[in-house]
């Protein structure tokens, strides 16, 4: 299994934020993943809302008035969905390179810790493969 990105995963990068482009390249020397999502169209989004896989028509992964996305969707390899400690101890580690790589203003947020409180016990919904930026 390759630590690097491959054709798909590109094309899911582009448009999205920089920051989180950067973000990606550096987590995937670390552990191999794909990205499953990056920006999305509206159309997308909708139809994920509709089957219960978003919460929100007004996602981070649309374009923003930046015009990127500011949320991508990764997923550790090889990809066993029904693993949720994999995904778990994968987000720690995504999160500890963006805590020594965003700059200062920035943080990671993710989709099994909404509140940013580090208790996963408290969440209504789990999207464990969801990060995205927020300003501080």
């Amino acid at each position: 299994m390759s630590n690097k990105f491959d054709k798909i995963d590109f094309q899911r990068l582009e448009r999205v934020h920089p920051l989180l482009f950067d973000l990606a390249l550096r987590v995937v020397i670390h552990w191999p993943c794909r990205v499953v999502y990056g920006l999305r169209t509206y159309e997308e989004q909708v139809r994920l809302y509709n089957e219960g896989l978003s919460k929100t028509i007004n996602s981070l992964h649309l374009p923003q008035e930046d015009g990127f996305a500011h949320a991508i969707d990764l997923a550790p390899k090889p990809i066993d969905w029904n693993n949720q400690k994999k995904f778990y101890y994968f987000a720690g580690r995504v999160d500890a390179i963006a805590r020594d790589n965003l700059p200062q203003g920035w943080r990671l947020r993710w989709g099994g810790n909404w509140d940013m409180d580090f208790d996963l016990d408290d969440q209504k919904f789990m999207d464990l493969v969801h990060f995205e930026l927020r300003r501080v």
